[in-house]
C-alpha cells in the first residue's frame, strides 16, 4: 500500500466517540440559546417597570395635588445660556424695570437705557410708573424716573418696604417695628400698626384701600388703610418670607418650605372681607423655595426652587396654572438662580442668574425659548472694583 492510499484511509476513518461528542455539543448550544432567550424576554418587563417607576416618581415629586407637571423647556444649561446678548438693548415684552444695586436703584427704560436714581436703599414703582417711592435711612422720598425728588418726609425710624397702592393715593411702609401710611402727595403720614413682622405689606388690587400684613405675633391681618380698622385676621404661614395679594381675591404666602393660597371672600351683609382656609401648593421634596410671585392677572404662580449643595446644587422655576390645576417646569439648571419677576402683561418671567452673570427672559407658555443677556453685574456697577449682582425690585407697568 503506497503512502497516498494510507493517508486517504486515515482521513476517512471515524474518530472514536465523535458521535457522542457531537450530541453533547449540540445539547450545550441549545441550552445556552434557550437561557439567553429567557433573559432577553425578562429584561423588557424589568426595563418597562423601571421606566414606569421613574415617571411615577417624577409625577409624585413635582406635582401639586391633582396637577400634571410638564417639562416644557427643551434645554438644560450649566454655565449660562449660550449666545447670550452682551448688553441689554431692549426689555423683551416692553415695560420699565427698577433694579437695586450697591450704588442705589436704577431705572431701565424699554430700550435698555438706564439711569441711577441716587443712593437710596430701595425703591418701588407707583401704579402707572409716574413716580417711585424711595427709602434711605429714616427718609421716604417720592422720585420721578429721571431722579428728580417731588417730596420727602422724615419717619420716626428706619424706612423699609415702601409699597404704593394700586390707586396711587397711598404709600404703606415699615418704620422700625411699626407700619405706617402716607398719602401719595406726602401728606397725612400716620401709624397703622405699632408692631409688625419684618415683611413687606401688600395692597389689595384695584381701588380698595385694604392692606394685608403680618403682625409681630405671626397673624395675617387685613385692615382698612383709611380708618385703620381691622377687617379680618388668621394665622400666617409659619416662617413666612413673602406675602402678595393678587387677582383681587387671593393671598399668596410662602416660606422656604411651603407655598399656599388663601381666598378672600367679601361678606356682602357685613361689607367686610373674610379669610378662607389656606390651600397648599405642593413643592418638590428636599427643595428650598427662594422666591415666588403671583402673575399680574392672578392666574399663575411662579416659584424659584433650589436643592442640593456644592457640586450637586440645582435650581428650577415651576409655574402653577391656578385655573387648570396643572404645573410645568419652565427652566432648570445645575447651580443656583437668584430671583424672578413677572412682566406687566404676565406673559414672561425675568429670572436672574448671578453665577452666570445673566438675566433670562423666559416666556411663561409652552415650548419656551430663553432670551439671555450677559454682563449684568458690570452694567449696574460701572467703574466699580468689585461687582455685586443687582436685584430686580419692580417691572412696570401694565397697560
Amino acid at each position: 500500500m503506497n503512502e497516498a492510499r494510507l493517508r486517504k484511509l486515515l482521513r476517512e476513518a471515524p474518530v472514536p466517540g465523535a458521535a457522542e461528542a457531537e450530541r453533547r455539543g449540540r445539547g450545550m448550544v441549545l441550552a445556552a440559546y434557550e437561557q439567553r432567550a429567557r433573559e432577553r424576554r425578562a429584561v423588557l418587563p424589568r426595563l418597562a417597570v423601571a421606566v414606569a417607576a421613574a415617571v411615577l416618581l417624577a409625577i409624585l415629586v413635582l406635582s401639586p395635588a391633582g396637577a400634571a407637571v410638564r417639562g416644557w423647556i427643551d434645554d438644560v444649561f450649566t454655565a449660562g445660556v449660550p449666545g447670550a446678548e452682551k448688553a441689554l438693548t431692549r426689555v423683551p415684552g416692553g415695560g420699565r424695570l427698577v433694579v437695586q444695586s450697591q450704588a442705589g436703584p436704577w431705572v431701565v427704560q424699554p430700550d435698555g437705557s438706564r439711569r441711577l436714581l441716587g443712593d437710596y436703599r430701595e425703591a418701588t414703582w407707583s401704579p402707572h410708573g409716574l413716580y417711585l417711592a424711595a427709602a434711605k435711612g429714616r427718609t421716604l422720598t417720592a422720585v420721578e424716573p429721571d431722579g428728580t425728588p417731588r417730596w420727602s418726609l422724615s419717619a420716626p425710624a428706619t424706612v423699609r418696604d415702601p409699597r404704593w397702592s394700586p390707586s396711587g393715593y397711598r404709600i404703606a411702609y415699615r418704620a422700625g417695628d411699626g407700619l405706617r401710611v402716607v398719602a401719595g402727595d406726602g401728606t397725612g403720614d400716620r401709624p397703622l400698626a405699632p408692631r409688625v413682622a419684618a415683611l413687606a405689606p401688600s395692597w389689595a388690587p384695584g381701588g380698595l384701600p385694604q392692606l394685608s400684613y403680618v403682625d409681630a405675633r405671626g397673624d395675617l391681618r387685613l385692615l382698612d388703610a383709611n380708618s385703620g380698622r381691622s377687617l379680618a385676621a388668621a394665622g400666617a404661614l409659619p416662617g413666612i418670607a413673602g406675602l402678595e395679594w393678587g387677582g383681587g381675591s387671593q393671598l399668596l404666602e410662602f416660606s422656604r418650605r411651603a407655598l399656599r393660597l388663601r381666598r378672600i371672600v367679601l361678606d356682602k351683609l357685613a361689607l367686610r372681607p373674610s379669610l378662607e382656609a389656606p390651600v397648599p401648593l405642593a413643592l418638590p421634596r428636599r427643595a428650598h423655595l427662594l422666591d415666588a410671585a403671583i402673575s399680574p392677572g392672578g392666574g399663575s404662580v411662579a416659584v424659584l426652587l433650589a436643592a442640593g449643595s456644592g457640586a450637586r446644587a440645582r435650581a428650577e422655576v415651576i409655574v402653577y396654572d391656578l385655573r387648570s390645576g396643572s404645573a410645568h417646569v419652565l427652566f432648570r439648571t445645575p447651580g443656583r438662580l437668584g430671583e424672578l419677576a413677572w412682566s406687566p402683561d404676565g406673559r414672561r418671567l425675568l429670572i436672574s442668574w448671578p453665577q452666570a452673570d445673566q438675566w433670562l427672559f423666559v416666556p411663561a407658555g409652552p415650548r419656551s425659548r430663553v432670551k439671555a443677556v450677559a454682563g449684568i453685574g458690570a452694567a449696574f456697577a460701572p467703574g466699580a472694583e468689585t461687582e455685586t449682582f443687582p436685584s430686580i425690585t419692580g417691572w412696570c407697568c401694565r397697560r
